[in-house]
């Protein structure tokens, strides 16, 4: 896949993710301002997110491969498993640590997103770059 496209699919798993993470802390809002239907909701959003969040980080992984920044896949992949952590706490009702972590997540995702928004599109059509390690140099005498 090109950097161009692998940066589209990491552009588009951003924004849902932002999106369903506003969505999220809406809901978790809701549900401890007394609106108690709210959380099986809640639960049901933090399954898709995810969901999301393993798209986000294989859409990393094919912008890291295709020579894009090499930050994004750490994080996405942090990410990623802070938001299982995030699930397991919720499922054990541990709401400090769960609202705590809910908070950090939430930044993170908005630094990602931010990252994934700002890093350039190579031009349609552009040529995939050529890493050094995969440049074969000869000597000529």
């Amino acid at each position: 896949m090109s950097l161009r496209k692998s940066l589209i699919s990491l552009r588009v798993s951003a924004i849902l993710q932002s999106l369903l993470m506003l969505a999220q802390a809406a809901l978790a809002g809701g549900f401890l301002g007394g609106h108690f239907d709210m959380l099986r909701m809640h639960g049901l959003l933090g399954r898709a997110i995810v969901v999301v969040a393993v798209l986000m980080a294989v859409a990393a992984f094919l912008v890291r491969r295709a020579g894009g920044p090499r930050s994004v896949l750490p994080a996405s992949v942090v990410v990623l498993l802070a938001l299982i952590g995030q699930m397991m706490l919720g499922l054990n009702r541990s709401v400090a640590a769960h609202v705590l972590l809910g908070v950090i997540l939430v930044s993170a995702v908005a630094v990602l997103s931010q990252r994934a928004m700002t890093t350039p599109l190579p031009p349609a059509g552009a040529a995939r770059p050529v890493r050094e390690s995969a440049v074969e140099t000869e000597l000529v005498p």
